[in-house]
């Protein structure tokens, strides 16, 4: 119970801090080229292209939590292996932090975008980038705690959701660092702060980034409560 309280705590901070970034955007003080000029015409495609992806994503990750329950709450019997609820290691708490700065270091790039300050942009997105790494390393390390107690196996329910969701949570964010490794080489080559429309261009990159980020942290903290309360 106090751990599901911790997790809501966590979401709501999380969700608030993104809604005062939100409020605090204005749009007529940002500078580079205006509304309705090429910036717009390039960046709704992606935007939407990548919402309808998130719908996607979202509704795999809908899926699977929903095998999860059913396997625990009605997989007994029929010669079914038992539900034995696994230790989750404490690491995980760790490892949940990290990745809420990860998602905080990309916000901070999508200001610094905004602002057409895109050496500042870079510095966040790679920060972004370095905690998402330390992240995936602290998820294998939870991996290798769980299978030196040898209490685990690949016959064991819990345990093998606990490695499907987590590996497939690592998968979409090893994808998001490649494009994200992408961009920040686009970012080193843009030396010309009179180019508005790369300048634009990088501005969506970092955005969609940034988008795609929060969903992954938001889609962690779903699952690591939904390990913790079973």
């Amino acid at each position: 119970m106090l751990s599901a309280l911790v997790i809501a705590m966590l979401t709501g901070i999380t969700v608030w801090w993104f809604l005062v970034q939100r409020l605090k955007t204005k749009p007529w003080m940002e500078q580079g080229i205006l509304s309705g000029s090429q910036e717009g015409l390039t960046s709704s495609a992606p935007k939407v292209g990548l919402w309808v992806f998130l719908g996607m994503v979202s509704s795999l990750f809908l899926v699977f939590i929903g095998a999860y329950i059913m396997r625990k709450d009605h997989g007994h019997g029929g010669g079914m292996q038992e539900w034995v609820a696994v230790d989750d290691p404490s690491v995980l708490w760790l490892n949940t932090a990290v990745l809420v700065l990860a998602s905080v270091a990309m916000q901070r790039a999508r200001g610094a975008a905004g602002r057409a300050n895109i050496p500042a942009a870079r510095r966040s997105f790679l920060a972004g980038g370095a905690l998402t790494l330390v992240f995936l390393v602290g998820q294998l390390w939870a991996w290798q705690i769980l299978a030196s107690t040898e209490l685990y196996g690949p016959e064991t329910p819990a345990y093998a959701f606990f490695i499907l969701l987590t590996a497939v949570h690592g998968l979409h964010l090893l994808g998001g660092l490649a494009v994200l490794a992408r961009a920040a080489h686009r970012m080193r080559l843009h030396v010309d702060p009179s180019d508005v429309v790369t300048a634009a261009k990088l501005r969506t990159s970092v955005e969609l980034c940034t988008t795609y980020w929060h969903f992954l942290l938001v889609v962690w903290l779903a699952l690591f409560w939904l390990l913790l309360s079973t």
